[in-house]
């Protein structure tokens, strides 16, 4: 039955709309007392310093168009980000101490540019940038001295071909870049360099079809070897790359189906997270490379964004479900139990949660959908959504849309239509 609409000021769709979320976690490598997150408490999304021995949230930025994107230095020292105008993604890379100050520019030299990509060395000792121009994507690598300050800006890369990275091994000897010139399509292909000569020592392509990418270099000082994602078999799947030896070697997952995407590596380059994708449900495993044992873990149903190893042999997982708001919670590290919040959401009004469902096509072809339902028995007047797509998918997640539809009486139904990347 319909019920009429909620007009008032705490009507519970409106409290969604307007619920504060975390989002953006991350933890100085190198010094896990500092954090740094992003958070739209104050109405706009805003850089916060996060303090990880109380797990308070202090604001940095106050730039009126908002900001979500930054990085922290492996030493906690620095919060970096792209300062632009008006929210329009093209300026200048800037930096900020993590108790707060007055931001300094750290490429005065160079006009506006584009980028979606500043990367660190695990030891602190590199620091690098994707930057983008009429003239093309630009890679480069920087040093840092031990108190931060940067070194001549070393050239590795350019391409009129999208271009990203670099990623660097974590001695900072070996930047890999990853680049779609070979292909000539939105397939990439690896690059590596030496970072002492600037000279070209490895190359990872497989094909015009398929394509490599990036993800993380061990953690630990001399180890050469990238953790990297192929797309070979038609999914999206981890595997390693020696850069010095060029020896490939693929994770044993056995018959995990859907895109399995490595999130993060523990510092002491024993253990692996993965994410497996596969039809809408994300689910969460680690990987021993030790033993090659591969355990899933228990993580709570719903919508994952970065998942990493934090202290205390624990898990930090942004999390949210359709009924409840991104937030930060712990993990049991062995068995990926839910076992505290670490930094929380607002309280606001428990929604309806979505299920998974299946139904033919006119083929036969199953599609996958997200059903949720209102109090009470149906039948109920639906409402269909679709995504945007067709490069997207619609996971279990925060809708306020959804919920103000469900609390007034209407079912809800999300389709994931053929061609959605899941």
């Amino acid at each position: 039955m319909l019920k009429p609409l909620d007009l008032s000021t705490n009507a519970p769709w409106k409290q969604r709309y307007r619920a504060p979320v975390v989002v953006a976690t991350q933890l100085a490598k190198n010094n896990h007392s500092r954090g740094l997150a992003a958070s739209n408490h104050s109405g706009l999304f805003q850089i916060y310093a996060w303090d990880t021995q109380t797990d308070e949230l202090r604001q940095l930025t106050h730039i009126p168009w908002g900001k979500v994107g930054a990085m922290l230095s492996p030493d906690g020292r620095y919060v970096y980000y792209l300062a632009d105008e008006n929210g329009n993604e093209r300026g200048h890379y800037v930096r900020m101490p993590w108790e707060g100050g007055e931001p300094e520019d750290i490429t005065p030299d160079l006009p506006p540019y584009n980028s979606f990509s500043l990367t660190f060395s695990r030891s602190g000792n590199r620091l690098g940038m994707a930057l983008a121009d009429t003239d093309g994507f630009h890679i480069y690598a920087s040093a840092l001295d031990d108190t931060g300050n940067l070194g001549i800006r070393q050239l590795l890369f350019e391409s009129f071909s999208l271009s990203g990275g670099p990623s660097f091994s974590a001695d900072g000897t070996v930047a890999v870049v990853s680049t779609t010139e070979r292909t000539g399509n939105l397939h990439h292909s690896l690059l590596a360099f030496d970072l002492a000569s600037g000279e070209q020592v490895g190359e990872l392509f497989e094909g015009v079809e398929n394509s490599v990418e990036a993800a993380m270099f061990s953690p630990v000082l001399g180890d050469a070897r990238l953790l990297a994602v192929s797309t070979q078999t038609g999914y999206r799947r981890p595997f390693l790359w020696n850069v010095q030896s060029g020896e490939r070697a693929e994770l044993n997952i056995g018959a995990l189906a859907g895109e399995v995407y490595p999130t993060d590596w523990s510092d002491d380059g024993h253990t692996i997270l993965l994410r497996q994708f596969d039809q809408a449900v994300q689910k969460l495993y680690r990987y021993d490379l030790v033993t090659h044992l591969l355990t899933p873990l228990a993580a709570p149903a719903g919508t994952f964004g970065g998942v990493y190893f934090g202290p205390a042999d624990e898990i930090y997982a942004e999390w949210q479900n359709s009924a409840q708001p991104t937030r930060l919670i712990a993990l049991d590290a062995q068995n990926g139990a839910e076992t505290r919040t670490v930094l929380a959401a607002s309280n606001t009004p428990l929604g309806h949660r979505w299920r998974s469902i299946t139904f033919p096509s006119s083929d036969g072809q199953l599609i996958q959908a997200w059903l949720a339902t209102p109090e009470g028995g149906g039948p109920f007047p639906t409402i269909f959504h679709t995504h945007g797509g067709p490069s997207s998918v619609m996971t279990e997640a925060f809708s306020p849309s959804s919920q103000a539809w469900l609390d007034h009486g209407f079912a809800f139904v999300s389709v994931n239509y053929r061609g959605s990347t899941t």
